[in-house]
């Protein structure tokens, strides 16, 4: 039996085209893992109403007790340039153009960003509480207010 040009033509398209479809399957599946880490720790474990989130009464105080102590975002030469000393951590973080804040989406900030990092997490002695993380998130989500 004799076939022609054209049915070997579409034969050889169909069967790669069903090689690349089971390829890219594959490929896929196999980048479709579950991680624990890829939850938001905001949402999952802080079961607190934050809600109206003050930054002289409750953002500056965490920022305060995990930022500046030992020196690294305080003093004449902080860390990264970023000093969060109690008078100056509102005009740091709202400077124009650093990206510090994202009132539009809070979890792409680079605040938030370096608080969330595996790489280089902020503070280096460990993760903030959920619920403060959280409270960082509500503040932005809010307007970010020198409030």
């Amino acid at each position: 039996m004799r076939y022609s040009k054209r049915y070997y033509f579409v034969m050889k398209n169909f069967s790669s085209g069903i090689l690349y479809i089971c390829y890219s399957s594959i490929l896929f599946l196999s980048a479709c893992t579950y991680h624990k880490d890829n939850i938001d720790p905001t949402e999952a474990i802080c079961t607190d109403t934050i809600q109206n989130v003050s930054f002289s009464k409750e953002v500056n105080p965490i920022l305060t007790a995990n930022c500046t102590t030992a020196g690294c975002h305080s003093g004449t030469n902080p860390q990264s340039n970023l000093n969060l000393e109690a008078a100056k951590a509102y005009a740091a973080l709202s400077k124009r153009g650093s990206g510090y804040l994202d009132t539009i989406n809070p979890t792409s900030s680079v605040l938030f960003s370096s608080l969330m990092s595996v790489s280089s997490p902020m503070p280096p002695k460990g993760r903030l509480s959920a619920c403060d993380l959280k409270r960082i998130q509500v503040w932005m989500q809010e307007g970010a207010k020198d409030n």
